[in-house]
């Protein structure tokens, strides 16, 4: 028989971990992991100076992004045609294209290591519970505001640092038709890091993704949410959601009415994608249900936030990996206690 003192002192570390003490805090003194990033934004500033540009000399640095960068996020033409070539050094030599070169310089260039320092932490926070893992090469790249960010299976993850210039001149360039204000609020350099590795684990984790319903959709997220809790343990909320502090706020005032709207049987089976995708894509707030314009948007992906996170707190036994495989969405919902 246990001695009651050990009966109370475990008893206390369940409730630590069951009730605000953060499991996700763990040691990561044993995992050293090292980020190398590739510049492909400083290669691109040097191309209008060269006197031949070839595939094969870009692909020598940059293995599978360059092909990716020319016919997919350029959409220029093959990587083997000397016409892409020709065209991508055109691209490089534009002025707006200079000017966000410039612009990137100003904003991210001191920050450099900064960022390196936070990929490396948050893939050493990864690969603790997930050892086997790869972790993929880091590519920051001018993306021509095509993407900000570019994973490409678990091989890299191009970061575009155009998206993240905050204040810059170049952003009031921007056609608001296709950049409107919510969008550049959120375009800032504090968001660089949580964006990259939310992107990469989105594609990453894409197998335990099966797009029934609006609950399958936000269970998925909110697993994507918890296993950014376990890169970020020590970073803010708003961060990982690339929301503002207000937002938080917000989502944390109004969490009971939110599920209130959500857990109506008509919304949370909903199938029609159009339904599910108010309550998950970005936008200037949540335009579903009765949701007031006052709101956030994705307030489907916070909520499934919350319910993982409720369901791994009062679980301290269920690893990732088993919270990624679970599919009896149920369960973690018989755990939920909205705020």
């Amino acid at each position: 028989m246990f001695k009651p003192s050990f009966l109370f002192f475990f008893a206390i570390a369940m409730c630590l971990l069951s009730c605000g003490g953060n499991r996700l805090d763990v040691d990561i003194s044993g995992n050293k992991v090292n980020v190398d990033p590739k510049m492909f934004h400083e290669t691109l500033s040097e191309i209008p100076a060269k006197d031949t540009l070839s595939i094969d000399e870009l692909r020598a640095e940059y293995p599978s992004f360059i092909d990716d960068y020319l016919e997919d996020m350029l959409r220029i033409g093959p990587a083997d045609s000397a016409q892409s070539l020709a065209i991508l050094k055109q691209f490089a030599a534009f002025q707006d294209t200079q000017e966000g070169l410039d612009a990137i310089a100003v904003a991210h260039q001191n920050n450099l290591p900064k960022y390196e320092e936070e990929l490396e932490k948050a893939f050493a926070y990864h690969q603790y519970h997930f050892p086997s893992d790869t972790i993929p090469e880091i590519v920051f790249m001018h993306s021509g505001f095509n993407y900000s960010v570019y994973p490409y299976n678990n091989e890299y993850v191009a970061n575009g640092l155009d998206y993240f210039l905050g204040e810059s001149e170049v952003m009031q360039k921007l056609d608001p038709s296709i950049f409107p204000q919510y969008m550049r609020d959120k375009m800032r350099p504090e968001y660089t890091v949580t964006s990259a590795v939310r992107g990469w684990l989105l594609v990453k984790n894409q197998e335990h993704y099966s797009q029934k319903d609006l609950l399958s959709t936000i269970m998925y997220w909110g697993k994507i949410m918890y296993l950014m809790d376990a890169c970020f343990p020590e970073t803010e909320d708003y961060l990982k959601m690339d929301y503002s502090p207000s937002d938080i706020v917000w989502c944390e005032e109004n969490e009971r009415s939110i599920w209130i709207e959500l857990s109506n049987q008509k919304y949370l089976y909903e199938s029609r994608r159009r339904e599910v995708d108010k309550w998950i894509t970005e936008g200037p707030f949540t335009s579903a249900a009765d949701i007031p314009q006052d709101s956030p948007a994705r307030l489907g992906v916070w909520m499934g936030w919350q319910i993982v996170r409720d369901y791994m707190n009062n679980n301290p036994e269920v690893t990732l990996e088993q919270l990624l495989e679970e599919t009896n969405y149920i369960k973690l919902l018989n755990t939920y206690k909205p705020g």
